[in-house]
């Protein structure tokens, strides 16, 4: 199904981020970066960022897309295609469950049967 193909140590220049989401300038990666909520770390004087978190982001969009035009089998599917197992858990648990809101009724009380229908709501 998948392969752990990633580099060595985990990290990526920002010129390698350049090369993978294939935008020329340092800058555009670093907006790119930012709107994507991946931290840019400093090591010595080189800046990098974690693999993983820059490969999720570009799987991301290919599970959103599934997940649009296969909202029942868009895991299926996005497993068959992921880059690694570490990636589709990852994405998955990023964009995969929905939130159920659930809905809250606000009741004033008043009186007696009131406070029985209040109960009575609340118990559902």
């Amino acid at each position: 199904m998948m392969d752990n193909n990633f580099n060595n140590n985990g990290i990526l220049t920002l010129g390698e981020v350049s090369n993978l989401i294939m935008m020329d300038s340092i800058p555009a990666v670093k907006k790119w970066l930012t709107s994507k909520n991946i931290r840019i770390n400093k090591f010595s004087k080189a800046n990098y960022v974690y693999e993983i978190e820059v490969l999720c982001e570009i799987d991301k969009q290919l599970a959103l897309n599934l997940k649009w035009k296969n909202p029942t089998q868009w895991k299926e599917l996005y497993k068959c295609a992921a880059r690694s197992e570490s990636i589709y858990n990852l994405v998955t648990i990023q964009i995969g469950e929905e939130v159920v809101c659930k809905p809250i009724n606000k009741v004033k009380t008043k009186g007696v049967n009131d406070e029985k229908l209040l109960k009575e709501l609340l118990s559902i």
